[in-house]
């Protein structure tokens, strides 16, 4: 048999899904759900529970929006009057869950049970100075036990009709997902122009060729900006090169934010090989053109010398 509780001032009977006040008689309803994470919070008084424990306990095995559960706390909120900012009475424990203070809760002895249950017909009447606007959901109504009981069934029944158009227009969006999915993996690159390497003008550079690698329909000026950051440590890198008779390639692929570098250094009797992935290349060429030359250097030392 479910325990009933007292908690701030409201007699919780769960097997009517009512709500008591115990100086007023003001009588409030909760619905299914919203009830039985209130028992859960109850059970658990003073103990943090997760949302996942308490999507498990309360929805069990029913597929939930993840609004339902901060709903449902709001609605426990409202009818219990805690404040949603102080949180007094049910608190929201950040990253972790909720938790029901044990100082507000009070289990029910039997005795006491036996007492409020004769207590409790005494408030089935509304008072006098009913207000209508008190109406806004179910947690905060203050009709009779009877209207209420013959809305709660009209609640439950909306709920299978919208599962039903939930999972009407489940399927078909699944499907046209995956349709998408196809048309964009295997469709669309049948019919994307072939990469093609572009060698730029490199008459100036003796013992150096730059290799644009185009993988997009329009061809961006990717190449004609790097020159521009480049141009000024090219030719010294050349001359160290061809000093060390040495021909360096370089293929690369530059988008808007990031830039593929791979270098190749061939030397008669050896070659050594450096790829690089720079991100926000653009926003600094100077520093972009040290890391550069630097690591082109350091690449150039590591290779062995030719001994003829």
């Amino acid at each position: 048999m479910t325990a009933d509780f007292i908690i701030h001032h409201w007699y919780v009977d769960f097997s009517s899904g009512a709500l008591l006040h115990q100086s007023s008689g003001e009588q409030r309803r909760l619905g299914e759900y919203q009830l039985k994470l209130l028992l859960v919070l109850a059970e658990n008084a003073g103990k943090i529970l997760t949302r996942d424990e308490l999507n498990t306990l309360v929805w069990e095995d029913r597929v939930v929006g993840n609004n339902s559960l901060p709903n449902a706390i709001h609605a426990l909120r409202v009818a219990l009057e805690d404040d949603g900012k102080q949180q007094r009475i049910i608190k929201t424990i950040p990253r972790k869950g909720y938790i029901l203070e044990a100082e507000y809760c009070q289990r029910v002895s039997a005795t006491e049970k036996e007492t409020l249950a004769e207590i409790a017909p005494l408030s089935h009447e509304p008072p006098q100075l009913y207000d209508e606007h008190a109406e806004r959901s179910l947690t905060e109504s203050a009709a009779e036990p009877l209207s209420a009981s013959l809305a709660e069934p009209a609640v439950e029944s909306s709920a299978p009709v919208k599962k039903q158009r939930f999972w009407y227009w489940l399927v078909p969006a699944q499907v046209l997902l995956l349709i998408g999915l196809i048309v964009w993996f295997f469709v669309l690159p049948a019919y994307a122009p072939p990469s093609r390497v572009n060698e730029l003008d490199s008459a100036s550079y003796s013992n150096i060729r730059l290799m644009e690698l185009e993988r997009r329909p329009i061809r961006t000026n990717a190449s004609e900006e790097l020159n521009k950051q480049l141009v000024s440590m090219l030719p010294q890198l050349n001359q160290m090169l061809k000093d060390q008779k040495v021909t360096m390639e370089v293929f690369f692929f530059a988008t808007s934010m990031s830039l593929n570098y791979t270098l190749t250094l061939t030397s008669p009797c050896n070659s050594e090989q450096l790829a690089m992935n720079i991100l926000n290349w653009r926003t600094n060429g100077p520093l972009l053109t040290a890391l550069i030359y630097r690591e082109t250097e350091r690449k150039l030392n590591e290779m062995e010398n030719c001994v003829r």
